[in-house]
């Protein structure tokens, strides 16, 4: 007496080969076609602002009026160096991008690059 230790066939296994090949096959043709994300900069009130043109890297960037509401910053790290307003006069800090930067009240503007 023979006893078949395997419950399905090889002609099965090659069956359920074939359709799980086939579905997926099937499945790479119906990809939808996204398109590219849109890259250019968002345009603030005061970035479409003529009254500061940008003369070089270091040129001060007044920050626009503080808007808690409307403010989202991304995490990513360009340093720049903010000048705040304090109960002494000012002062400056490191943010870790001119969004944070301009991201409270107290905030005036702002260099590119780390305070030295």
């Amino acid at each position: 007496m023979i006893i078949n230790r395997f419950p399905i066939s090889w002609q099965s296994c090659l069956s359920l080969l074939g359709f799980t090949a086939t579905i997926t096959l099937a499945g790479c043709t119906s990809m939808v076609n996204v398109p590219a994300p849109d890259t250019k900069p968002i345009n603030t009130p005061h970035s479409a602002s003529t009254d500061n043109p940008v003369s070089n890297a270091n040129s001060f960037t007044g920050c626009p009026p503080f808007n808690p509401k409307n403010t989202i910053c991304t995490m990513q790290y360009d340093p720049v160096c903010v000048k705040v307003t304090t109960n002494s006069g000012t002062s400056s800090r490191t943010a870790g991008n001119a969004c944070s930067a301009c991201g409270t009240q107290e905030a005036i503007g702002y260099v590119k690059g780390e305070c030295l």
